[in-house]
């Protein structure tokens, strides 16, 4: 008896036990497909995906921090404040803050929330500045019901978001 080379059970064959361990050992030895080195089309750095471009020379790629509401308000008409609302909840994610409702705790679904709202920001502000961290809370979303409804005190979600901030930072 012989142990398989793969996954060590029992057998009567020379190596393997069946064609699955075959070809998982077969496939990582001897690969059909080989690895293409690929680059970027315009710089020449180096790529891991199947991209054409870096991040630094693709030019879909936004800097926020220059771009005015007004700006993309022109660009996405009714659609930009729900870019913005996108860009806030992609901020959040991103920070160490803490991923649960600021008031209750509540951490199984949380809805990242405007403490000044968009529209009471100037056309001339930068959407970096609206979604600043400052700016962003996490709520339940009972509680960004509320805070939307005037049922929560600005200073109550301001105070939790600035412990929040201290906690998370």
């Amino acid at each position: 008896m012989n142990n398989c080379l793969h996954c060590g059970a029992k057998i009567a064959n020379a190596k393997y036990c069946s064609r699955s361990c075959a070809n998982r050992v077969n496939g990582h030895l001897f690969p059909s497909r080989k690895p293409i080195a690929r680059s970027c089309k315009h710089c020449g750095a180096a790529l891991q995906t199947r991209r054409t471009t870096c991040d630094n020379c693709n030019p879909s790629v936004v800097d926020w921090t220059t771009v005015s509401l007004q700006q993309l308000k022109t660009k996405a008409l009714q659609q930009y404040a729900a870019q913005i609302r996108s860009l806030a909840r992609l901020a959040y994610r991103k920070s160490s803050r803490p991923k649960a409702c600021a008031v209750c705790g509540y951490d199984v679904h949380y809805e990242v929330c405007h403490i000044k709202p968009i529209n009471e920001f100037l056309p001339t502000d930068f959407v970096a500045g609206v979604n600043k961290l400052t700016n962003l809370v996490a709520l339940c979303p009972n509680h960004h019901w509320e805070f939307d409804h005037g049922r929560l005190a600005v200073a109550l979600i301001t105070s939790m978001a600035e412990k929040e901030f201290v906690s998370g930072a």
